[in-house]
């Protein structure tokens, strides 16, 4: 095994899941939802020709304001860039979605939607992106930046030749998983249990809501939505449960 794969590994693999080794040119990544459901990934891309301050806004955000690990950053060709957020504990898709939803509100408000790239999705679509890799036959490559240098890479978001897989090893060597506490404490602040969409709970729960507290309510009693994401939502419910006199 590389140095590169076993970085991508700890930060980004799901327990007992293999992901493709950049070295070895593989077309696809690994899955960001695992078969249960659960995500430890979150990425956030982001294009457009203000997509570096953005880039800047966000990290700079979770670290000053969130208190949070700084994320990765990788330049995505065409893409832009992708910042990395790794969870040390998965959790459930309905809940990854949310604390994504919630960083965007909070830190990329004024950027356009058709500029912000989510993943996981809602639905469950979360492609793991192989980094580095080549961009088709541009001769561009993306990779792992160093966030202090991004603004190199603001008009022109990839590399000219390929990285080399030690260095950018060494580049994620430095960063690190969000602890689960510090993920419940952010979760929290952001509140992202709020603002979960009915697409993240499931389609038969996708009706019309004047509430967050409706709309949990009617995710946990969906026989249509995960198991997972049900026991979820009666979770989160639970502290703002208000009981009958």
């Amino acid at each position: 095994m590389t140095t590169l794969i076993a970085e991508l590994r700890r930060l980004y693999a799901l327990p007992g899941q293999t992901l493709p080794d950049p070295s070895a040119a593989a077309e696809g990544g690994g899955d960001l939802v695992g078969p249960d459901g659960q995500v430890r990934t979150v990425v956030v891309g982001l294009a457009g020709a203000a997509a570096w301050p953005a880039v800047a806004a966000l990290c700079e955000g979770v670290e000053a304001e969130l208190d949070l690990p700084a994320p990765a950053v990788s330049v995505a060709g065409a893409a832009g860039f992708r910042v990395w957020f790794s969870l040390a504990s998965a959790v459930p898709l309905v809940r990854a979605v949310a604390f994504g939803d919630g960083l965007c509100r909070r830190f990329l408000a004024e950027l356009p939607a058709a500029h912000v790239d989510l993943l996981p999705t809602p639905a469950g679509r979360g492609a793991l992106p192989v980094v580095p890799a080549a961009e088709g036959a541009t001769g561009r490559w993306t990779a792992f930046i160093d966030p202090a240098l991004g603004g190199m890479f603001a008009d022109e978001p990839w590399l000219a030749m390929a990285p080399n897989p030690e260095r950018q090893a060494d580049l994620l060597a430095g960063f690190a998983s969000i602890a689960a506490a510090d993920f419940e404490r952010v979760m929290a602040m952001l509140g992202a249990a709020a603002a979960v969409s009915p697409a993240a709970a499931g389609p038969a729960a996708g009706g019309a809501f004047s509430d967050p507290k409706g709309f949990l309510l009617a995710v946990m009693n969906d026989p249509g939505v995960s198991l997972a994401q049900r026991i979820e939502a009666a979770r989160v419910l639970l502290p703002y449960f208000e009981r009958a006199p």
